[in-house]
């Protein structure tokens, strides 16, 4: 692995982006109408005809209703083909989806709806009876008779749809309180799903849809599979259910995936990887993405490309990808990339943490101004996303991630980041995966849960281990193996639990 050298302020382009963005639907919707098979779930398909029926009864039952533009319309549900015809539905009534899934508890699901500001929501039938109060409910049948697309009735009995300036609001995960919205404009998600097209050279067969509709790495994948004329596949199951998601790649000879790393990770332990034969295109990312994951991917999938992708849901999805390597399965870290056409990034020199900077994003992808305003900033009078992120830049130009500016320890004078206690634990013999607790005041100390995969834990031979990477301030005061990390509704680690397990541990 090339040096990374000391990050200044540092400005990186993606390549050149020209003309405007394109609005999501001018790529959707020259796909309609066809015979082709577009979603999948545990009960039927849909044709990209009858996604185009669907969908425009959602439209006309919303403005037959007075939908106005832009409005926030919230779909309540679970993945199936049926909401992700009620999100393009939505679209086509000029308004802004908001997923709300189903599965989350019934305050968080209230929450989201009322931080929004909807009257509407869409709802299935099947999830009809823990649906949000207080709003306007518009009935999406989902049981269908021959010939008949499944839909509310067209009110309207026309055929006219509009187009919107926000295209959906998504809400950012958080571990306390409630998260913040974050909306985005059509024109980014078009551009989103564009950069998509253009910088994967393999076309999307089938895509395999693992993540909750209320969080934004499922927009990429929905968005680009439609644009591309493909077929978007729901696994049965709730997401993260691997057994389910093997059975829906055999069954639909699946061509790509997106997942977080951890879970690829579980399902690649887990000896998956043969009912994932026909993938040619798996992308990680909303993790850092360790090079041990890299190694088996390379051993097990060789046939397919592995991709690391990062970007915070404040842009769009994505601002960074890297294609993954041999000599990245040997490597301290894994890149996170270059921009994608039409970023750019400034990468302000952080006095605190010589050699790395905090990353901030400009370009075509940002949310709509008011959203989270005070993480958006002017720079040499461009407006750009205060990332909190900590990176440096390799001599090739990639960049390295060092995980968030709040994440950081203070221990014994040396400032350490919890991803890289996190990264020497996971390269210890026998431990699958970590995550590092730390306990409050006065002095905080970092404790390492850690998966075994049912193997005992020597924890003596795992801190000897750590040494070899770690100065002593920054070993872990104690190291404890679990089940499994606990983990929020999106996946990722759930540092909360960790904090406050930490804080009970003795010595």
């Amino acid at each position: 692995m090339a040096a990374a050298r000391a990050t200044g302020d540092v400005r990186l382009a993606g390549p050149r982006w020209t003309g405007e963005p394109p609005h999501i639907l001018d790529l959707v919707e020259p796909r309609l109408g066809g015979r082709a098979s577009a979603v999948a779930d545990g009960t039927g398909t849909f044709s990209y005809r009858e996604l185009d029926e669907v969908s425009r009864a959602v439209a006309h039952a919303l403005l037959a209703r007075g939908a106005r533009p832009d409005e926030p319309v919230v779909v309540h549900g679970t993945a199936s083909r049926h909401t992700i015809a009620a999100l393009l539905g939505v679209l086509r009534a000029g308004c802004c989806y908001v997923p709300v899934d189903a599965e989350f508890p019934e305050e968080r699901r209230r929450l989201m709806a009322q931080g929004c500001g909807a009257r509407f929501v869409l709802v299935p039938e099947e999830n009809e009876a823990g649906a949000v109060a207080g709003l306007e409910h518009v009935a999406l049948a989902t049981r269908q008779r021959t010939g008949q697309p499944s839909g509310p009735a067209d009110a309207s009995g026309g055929t006219h749809t509009r187009r919107g300036t926000h295209a959906y609001t998504c809400f950012t995960s958080g571990s306390t309180g409630l998260p913040k919205p974050v909306t985005i404009a059509a024109t980014s998600l078009g551009w989103s799903t564009a950069a998509r097209l253009r910088h994967y050279a393999e076309r999307v067969g089938a895509f395999l849809l693992c993540s909750s509709l209320s969080f934004d790495s499922s927009m990429a994948g929905i968005w680009w599979t439609l644009a591309s004329g493909g077929l978007l596949v729901v696994p049965g199951g709730r997401p993260g259910d691997l057994l389910a998601v093997a059975r829906a790649a055999e069954r639909h000879h699946a061509t790509h995936l997106l997942m977080v790393p951890s879970l690829y990770g579980v399902a690649l332990r887990g000896g998956l990887a043969p009912r994932l034969r026909t993938l040619t295109t798996v992308i990680v990312a909303g993790e850092s993405c360790s090079p041990a994951l890299v190694a088996r991917h390379l051993a097990e999938l060789p046939q397919a490309e592995l991709y690391n992708e990062y970007g915070p849901t404040e842009c769009t999805v994505w601002a960074t990808v890297h294609a993954c390597a041999p000599a990245d399965a040997r490597a301290r870290a894994v890149p996170i990339g270059r921009p994608i056409a039409g970023v750019t990034l400034h990468i302000a020199a952080a006095p605190d943490t010589p050699g790395t900077g905090e990353l901030y994003i400009a370009g075509l992808g940002l949310a709509v101004p008011g959203t989270d305003a005070e993480r958006f900033v002017d720079l040499h009078g461009t407006r750009h996303y205060r990332t909190g992120d900590l990176v440096t830049v390799r001599e090739d130009g990639e960049l390295l991630f060092h995980g968030r500016a709040d994440h950081q320890l203070k221990l014994g004078g040396v400032r350490v980041e919890r991803a890289e206690i996190e990264r020497a634990l996971t390269s210890c013999d026998g431990i699958t995966d970590a995550g590092i607790g730390v306990s409050g005041a006065p002095r905080p100390r970092p404790v390492g849960f850690v998966v075994t995969g049912g193997t005992a834990l020597d924890e003596q031979r795992v801190r000897a281990q750590l040494l070899r990477s770690l100065p002593t301030t920054a070993l872990p005061a104690r190291v404890i193996a679990v089940p499994a990390l606990p983990r929020l509704p999106n996946g990722k680690v759930d540092y909360g639990t960790l904090d406050r397990r930490a804080a009970e541990v003795r010595r």
